[in-house]
């Protein structure tokens, strides 16, 4: 297979991108104009994709994304910028070289978890973030640029953040693994937050046996599989998010 360009990578990057803020739609996670997903800009520069604050996700697509660099400057597009989305980002960017895709939400349907101590690991496809789960309590709005350490911190070596009384943060190598790692983070709170009203007592397997599991879920990495088919599902919807 002949290598991309680096133009070529930065416009595959937009693509995915605003991919993602379609599937976020239509999955019911996005918040009006609020929150933020965005990418790593390939090349040298620390820079990244982010979409113009007051964007509807519906409205997002590949060429309408602005460039934002490590300041929190915009270097191309409109200077419209969440200013919490440069804050929680740039966290995760200027510490986690492995990280091309960071997604932030407060998905309703799973917001509530947000205020357990720890959640639960309850069924099977849990298993799938065993151990690659942290937390970072809330801090009140992301405006101090001193949180993006502590944030890193407690996003160490773990591929999905819960922070606290605020929302859900993932990352990922690719657009698939972080969207995929928010999937199965808003499948675990959802279940969390139905078996703890149901009242009815709850056993869980022992440590090891999600430990195994895990191990078992490394054969099908998050994004491998589904990525290609959510972008397939996609085009035959709305192209759009292409342009």
């Amino acid at each position: 297979m002949t290598a991309l360009t680096l133009e070529q990578e930065q416009k595959a990057a937009r693509v995915d991108l605003a991919a993602m803020f379609r599937l976020t739609a239509q999955y019911g996670w996005d918040d009006t104009v609020w929150n933020h997903i965005t990418a790593r800009v390939p090349g040298p520069d620390p820079h990244f994709y982010m979409h113009r604050f007051g964007l509807h996700y519906n409205e997002v697509n590949a060429s309408n994304l602005i460039t934002v660099d490590e300041a929190g400057v915009v270097i191309a597009g409109p200077k419209d910028v969440n200013t919490t989305g440069f804050i929680i980002h740039s966290a995760v960017y200027l510490n986690r070289a492995d990280c091309q895709f960071v997604f932030h939400t407060h998905p309703r349907t799973a917001l509530a978890a947000t205020a357990f101590k720890e959640i639960p690991f309850l069924v099977q496809d849990s298993a799938m973030l065993y151990g690659k789960v942290g937390y970072h309590d809330w801090e009140g709005v992301s405006l101090n640029p001193d949180e993006r350490e502590r944030i890193a911190a407690n996003l160490a070596g773990k591929s999905c953040l819960v922070m606290r009384h605020h929302g859900l943060l993932t990352v990922g190598a690719t657009a698939g693994e972080c969207f995929m790692n928010m999937y199965y983070l808003i499948r675990m709170c959802e279940v969390a937050i139905q078996v703890s009203s149901s009242s009815l007592d709850t056993i869980s397997p022992s440590p090891e046996i999600w430990e195994e599991a895990s191990r078992q879920y490394a054969a099908f990495p998050p994004g491998q599989y589904e990525w290609p088919a959510l972008k397939r599902r996609l085009d035959q919807l709305d192209p759009t998010y292409k342009l």
